[in-house]
């Protein structure tokens, strides 16, 4: 009897080859923890070689009433924030067996739904939603369908099991540092605010105010919407009022980014003529000159314990959650003091930072 092609090779065409049961051969792929005997093992694993056997995920699926893949939702995909967190999750899923399927949303609503049905429609067996949801039409509803089987990464009104990070605490981290080096006049450019994240932020930036006795100026709290271009918006109209801060803690790194090109326009620089603070300390954060102070969020772990506790949930495990991170501020040379003198540069260790 002939060998049969690639594309018909089915299992019993390896059971006939390894001169076994279809069973056993199943038993093999799958890893069973039923007993298979080494010699067995061997020519059922020489015989998927031979015939070069793949085996059929649809069919996998209806068997095992999974389809071993998991949805990510992310609301920007472009910002390298949600990049190292989806990396997280997919070396996670990796390790587990599970294929990871993304959906960017660019925190639309109605990119939001239709991802959402979109991935109910290809039968993922668990959803992880990231950035904070909040105030979008129709989706509390959609996510409590979800909750047998869905992970959040941030803070959400309804109760889902999560991973989160203190966002009012790193806020006033933020401030603190400033306030310890010397600045009085601190403005704060907020992200969208139908994020939770983004409210726990802004939060967390008037309670500080409060804490340290410092005055919310009118005009110093800017709303963007978590983009380059916002940030840059949002720098001119901190720059056109008639007392300018002397420093600024942005809701996420890329806004600072797209603020930095703002000042540069006017020749005005960092941190000789304000001090800037970011959210998530991106890698480009080492890179730029000045390097930029940030708040550290560990993007990749958050990742990664999502998936965790949802590949539990789908085995139906009940993890406990919420699950939270710490975060930290990490130093650098965008928060000195104007004067060069009292900051200086520290040759061929510029990107590392210190951590407080």
């Amino acid at each position: 009897m002939g060998v049969p092609s690639r594309d018909s090779v089915t299992i019993l065409d390896v059971a006939r080859l390894a001169r076994c049961s279809i069973t056993t051969v199943s038993r093999v792929l799958n890893n069973s923890s039923h007993k298979v005997k080494e010699e067995t093992r061997r020519r059922v694993l020489e015989a998927i070689q031979q015939l070069d056997y793949r085996p059929n995920a649809l069919a996998k699926s209806l068997l095992s009433k999974r389809t071993m893949t998991i949805g990510a939702v992310v609301p920007d995909i472009s910002n390298p924030y949600y990049a190292e967190v989806v990396r997280g999750i997919q070396d996670t899923a990796d390790l587990e067996g599970y294929t990871v399927l993304i959906q960017n949303t660019d925190r639309l609503s109605e990119r939001l739904l239709r991802g959402i049905h979109i991935l109910r429609e290809k039968n993922v067996d668990g959803f992880i939603f990231t950035g904070g949801l909040h105030g979008m039409e129709g989706i509390g509803e959609l996510l409590c369908e979800l909750k047998e089987r869905t992970v959040v990464i941030g803070r959400l009104e309804e109760n889902l099991p999560s991973v989160r990070v203190d966002n009012e605490r790193a806020s006033i981290l933020a401030v603190e540092h400033l306030v310890q080096k010397g600045y009085r006049q601190i403005a704060y450019v907020s992200g969208a605010l139908h994020s939770t994240t983004m409210v726990d932020r802004l939060s967390g930036f008037r309670k500080a105010l409060k804490q340290f006795s410092l005055p919310e100026i009118p005009g110093y709290i800017q709303e963007g919407t978590q983009t380059l271009q916002s940030g840059y918006e949002a720098m001119k109209r901190l720059l056109s009022l008639p007392k300018r801060p002397e420093a600024i803690l942005f809701a996420n790194d890329q806004m600072l980014f797209g603020a930095m090109k703002a000042l540069s326009e006017e020749g005005l620089q960092v941190p000789r003529d304000f001090a800037v603070i970011g959210f998530d300390n991106v890698p480009l954060c080492s890179y730029f000159d000045p390097t930029i102070t940030s708040i550290e969020i560990p993007k990749y772990e958050l990742g990664q314990a999502a998936t965790k506790i949802l590949i539990s949930l789908i085995r139906g495990e009940s993890p406990e959650t919420p699950l939270w991170f710490p975060v930290r501020l990490i130093e650098r040379e965008s928060t000195g003091k104007p004067k060069p003198q009292t900051y200086p540069k520290e040759k061929g260790r510029k990107h590392h930072g210190k951590v407080l």
